[in-house]
């Protein structure tokens, strides 16, 4: 019997000898399914690490940005320096009503210009004709003379309307200065505008100058007259090329 005994009390040391580790490794708060070994978290040599744990994210990095806040940021600074930029902000309605009236007026401003540029050529042809018959060998008739005026009377009311329908279009947006067709038309109309201009004044003094029955100088205006003419009707041409195409 006693030999039975020592034997059971040495089995049931041995059964309870490692709980009775664990708990000690354990703290008091903690229980058994809670419980880890030192090499529980660590990943096995050669195989795949663990994720990193996400950190909890603080007060200040809270979820607050904003997707617009560049593009509204930029819209703001160009309103500051843009009047145009500031109406399609403010009233969205009214600039797409001007951009609606700038479109047909800059249309109409298109017909008008090659309504120009026709009379503009019919002008250049009778006066070639009246210098001809003046100063190139003709009979002196001035039957040519009063068309001609006629025809640079009504060149000149189409030059200035298609100018004003170009002026007075209102503009909605901005357009940034670049160098495009847009930049060759406005030069060419300049060009043309002054050669009008030029030809106006010198074209009076001819006339002035020949019924005063004065003849010095007055083959050099006319001539002059001519070249300008031609001139003017080639910056016309430029100005309607780059615009059409």
């Amino acid at each position: 019997m006693k030999p039975t005994c020592s034997l059971l009390c040495f089995c049931l040391v041995l059964g309870l000898s490692p709980e009775a580790l664990a708990k000690k490794k354990r703290g008091p708060g903690e229980t058994a399914g809670t419980a880890r070994s030192p090499d529980s978290g660590r990943a096995p040599e050669g195989g795949p690490q663990p994720a990193p744990e996400p950190k909890a994210a603080a007060a200040g990095d809270a979820l607050d940005f904003d997707f617009f806040a560049q593009e509204q940021g930029g819209s703001a600074g160009a309103s500051g320096t843009s009047g145009s930029d500031r109406l399609q902000l403010d009233n969205p309605d009214l600039a797409a009503q001007k951009a609606k009236t700038r479109r047909w007026m800059l249309t109409t401003h298109q017909t008008l210009g090659i309504t120009t540029w026709a009379l503009m050529a019919a002008t250049v042809v009778v006066g070639q004709l009246n210098y001809n018959e003046l100063y190139g060998g003709g009979g002196g008739s001035l039957k040519y003379q009063t068309p001609h005026r006629w025809l640079v009377v009504s060149t000149s009311a189409a030059f200035a309307t298609t100018a004003a329908f170009s002026l007075f279009a209102p503009s909605p947006y901005d357009k940034p200065l670049r160098f495009d067709t847009g930049l060759l038309h406005r030069i060419a109309v300049i060009g043309a505008t002054a050669g009008m201009l030029t030809q106006a004044l010198l074209g009076w003094v001819t006339a002035r100058q020949a019924e005063a029955g004065n003849p010095n100088n007055l083959r050099t205006y006319a001539r002059t007259h001519q070249i300008l003419g031609y001139t003017t009707l080639g910056f016309l041409t430029v100005a309607g090329v780059v615009w059409v195409f």
